[in-house]
């Protein structure tokens, strides 16, 4: 079965224990537990990614199993769609990224609109880091969803979100919304719901396997797939095959 780690962080950071996370400290923990392929972003804190990116570029040129996604910071306009759109042409990457709570910017902002512009013209999903703040709502992003269908958004597991795009009159149109596995709300009681119940509770197509490496732990993040009984097929769905489809890898 492959496994594909769809978000985890590489680089320096003021965030990380060492200050840094290397690709190779990555990697090490990657083949403890038995991880294929691992989704590569900069890391917090911006407002300025250009080293980050540039570090990430290098890791997926130097490593196959590195997948690069574009961290942008919309503040920066017009150059900054310049440079994502560079990156996505010329150096392969595979998505944008956006963190509302670290640039400080709704998700239903303004700004944001060009950047769900650029993912609309360039054919490539867009993250939107969830976070338990004013800047981020499930709601806004199934809003954004909905408004933007041939935009496919991945973004952390949200309850609310989840109910929103399943069981509202509005799923029927929110086949471009995907939630990712972490940080999945609600302990025991959020895998009992939503992950022992697939596909009763959501389409098991639209969950993909993530740990946020190294603030989550990988190993826990697949334990929590393995408890929760599914058969072998929605497992590889979740775990690697739903995001080789989202990024086209």
């Amino acid at each position: 079965m492959v496994v594909i780690d769809a978000h985890t962080f590489i680089g320096e950071s003021i965030y990380f224990r060492r200050g840094k996370f290397l690709a190779e400290d990555l990697l090490k923990i990657m083949d403890e537990n038995s991880v294929d392929m691992a989704v590569v972003v900069a890391p917090p804190p911006g407002p300025y990614y250009d080293s980050g990116n540039k570090y990430v570029y290098e890791a997926t040129r130097k490593y196959d199993r590195l997948i690069g996604v574009y961290r942008l910071n919309p503040w920066f306009g017009v150059s900054e769609m310049d440079k994502a759109r560079k990156a996505i042409v010329e150096w392969g990457f595979k998505a944008l990224y956006i963190d509302p709570q670290n640039e400080s910017f709704s998700i239903t902002s303004p700004i944001v609109k060009s950047v769900i512009s650029l993912a609309e013209e360039l054919d490539v999903p867009l993250y939107i880091k969830s976070s338990q703040s004013q800047f981020y709502s499930p709601e806004g992003v199934v809003f954004l969803s909905y408004m933007h269908q041939n935009v496919k958004f991945i973004t952390g597991q949200s309850s609310v979100a989840a109910i929103i795009s399943t069981r509202s009159p509005m799923a029927q149109n929110l086949r471009n919304l995907f939630l990712e596995t972490y940080p999945l709300r609600g302990g025991h009681m959020g895998i009992d719901f939503f992950l022992k119940r697939l596909p009763e509770t959501m389409d098991p197509s639209r969950l993909v396997f993530s740990s946020h490496m190294p603030f989550g732990h990988v190993k826990l993040e697949l334990k929590v797939i393995e408890f929760t009984g599914l058969d072998d097929s929605y497992k590889q769905l979740i775990l690697g095959d739903n995001i080789k489809r989202v990024l086209k890898i």
